[in-house]
């Protein structure tokens, strides 16, 4: 009697773990794992995108009030910028006067065109910029994407 049992449990539970290995597959190749992971990123970036305007808006005030590099309240952001990957340049009448970042060559001049698309390719990464103008000056402020290496070593 309990050889009959076996003889019936292996296939049973054969099919079984079958049947939860396509329900797993279907899962995880599904809509639902993409929906997941683009919620997920678009979230994120929503998040970092306020943090971008935040900082950018920010900065504002302070070239109003012609408060000097190296204030706290310019360092304050600074810093959050710099949590987030973000990277801020000024530019004093089209000509960059002051970068946060060193990992990647920004134009020395201000092209209009260049800071203007929705997703900016800068020698070695992919950003989404946000620029705000005040008087003569104008801040961009760049938040990383991805980074892109078109050569590494292997």
């Amino acid at each position: 009697m309990k050889e009959d049992r076996f003889k019936l449990l292996s296939p049973v539970l054969t099919v079984v773990l079958f049947l939860l290995a396509v329900g797993a597959e279907i899962v995880y190749l599904g809509n639902f794992e993409y929906k997941f992971r683009t919620e997920r990123f678009n979230r994120i970036l929503r998040e970092k995108e306020n943090i971008l305007g935040e900082c950018i808006n920010g900065m504002k005030p302070i070239l109003a009030r012609g408060e000097s590099h190296g204030s706290q309240s310019e360092s304050n952001l600074y810093a959050v910028a710099e949590q987030n990957d973000i990277d801020i340049l000024e530019y004093l009448d089209n000509k960059l006067l002051y970068w946060s970042g060193n990992d990647y060559d920004v134009p020395a001049v201000l092209n209009d065109s260049l800071y203007s698309s929705n997703l900016v390719f800068i020698q070695n990464g992919w950003f989404l910029p946000k620029s705000v103008r005040a008087g003569n000056e104008t801040i961009v402020g760049l938040l990383r994407l991805r980074t892109d290496y078109g050569f590494e070593n292997d």
